[in-house]
């Protein structure tokens, strides 16, 4: 509780400020001209969500005072490396950075697989050859585990093959472009028209669409919605979705591809044997 100055302060400061009691408690403005009864505690509640946001606002600015030293300390550092000969020291750890990096990939959710591990791989060469810098290989190796830490803090989609029965939709294409199960869109049949083959467009016609919540749970939905899958980290398997999952499912693969607007999501997420929905 306030004390009885605290209490005299905030009933100045609002009559100094020549703010209506009626604003504050949102009264209708036809009702502003009468007198409405305030009490010390509502005041005392207000004055407490201030210093809440306060005190919220100062912990960001620290940690963000924290992150921006650590920042310049890393800038200095390989600053000071590229003046340096610092493979001795560079290299091997990069080397550590790399083999957990693998390690973890290969132990999570086999999200874009092609693209992370294509990454790897690339800092892989540049370890074993002399065309870069040991300063520039470190770099690379920051960027892309900063990468990783990017895919655990959002929820990400994009399109790929069915991973039960992978290729179905182009092979209906092999059987018969013009079949419903093919379903080309129009500028796919106007690259076969002007002389493309079915082979050249074979990345684009895809079974259907994953989202990934962070690490914790990858979903695929079948490109018509029919089916869709969970992968299970325990088994290292897919399992299929309920019918009440797939509409869910159906409506966060929309927002996260920007075709749906922002909203709330609820996503089937099980660890273990428990099973929960997390939003």
């Amino acid at each position: 509780m306030l004390s009885q100055p605290a209490r005299q302060l905030a009933l100045c400061t609002v009559a100094c400020l020549g703010v209506s009691l009626s604003a504050i408690m949102g009264v209708p403005a036809q009702a502003q001209d009468q007198t409405v009864p305030v009490s010390v505690a509502e005041y005392e509640s207000v004055l407490e969500e201030i210093t809440a946001r306060r005190s919220n606002l100062a912990l960001r600015e620290y940690y963000l005072t924290q992150q921006q030293a650590e920042i310049a300390s890393l800038t200095q550092r390989i600053e000071a490396a590229q003046n340096n000969d610092a493979s001795e020291e560079l290299i091997p750890l990069v080397r550590t950075m790399v083999a957990e990096l693998e390690k973890e990939m290969v132990d999570g959710l086999p999200f874009r697989i092609e693209r992370r591990f294509g990454l790897l791989d690339s800092l892989r060469e540049d370890l074993q050859g002399d065309g870069l810098l040991a300063s520039d290989i470190y770099r690379r190796a920051m960027e892309l585990i900063g990468t990783e830490v990017e895919y655990g803090l959002q929820v990400g989609s994009y399109t790929g093959n069915n991973p039960i029965n992978p290729g179905t939709r182009f092979a209906a294409c092999e059987q018969n472009v013009e079949s419903a199960e093919c379903d080309l869109s129009d500028e796919q049949e106007q690259a076969l028209e002007s002389g493309a083959v079915l082979f050249d467009l074979r990345d684009q016609i895809y079974d259907g669409n994953f989202i990934h919540y962070g690490r914790m749970a990858l979903l695929y939905l079948e490109r018509d919605s029919s089916e869709g899958y969970r992968y299970n980290e325990d088994t290292k398997e897919w399992d299929a979705l309920s019918n009440s999952e797939l509409l869910g499912l159906r409506q966060n693969v929309r927002i996260a591809r920007g075709e749906s607007a922002i909203s709330t999501m609820t996503a089937p997420i099980r660890k273990g044997e428990r099973a929960a929905d997390a939003s």
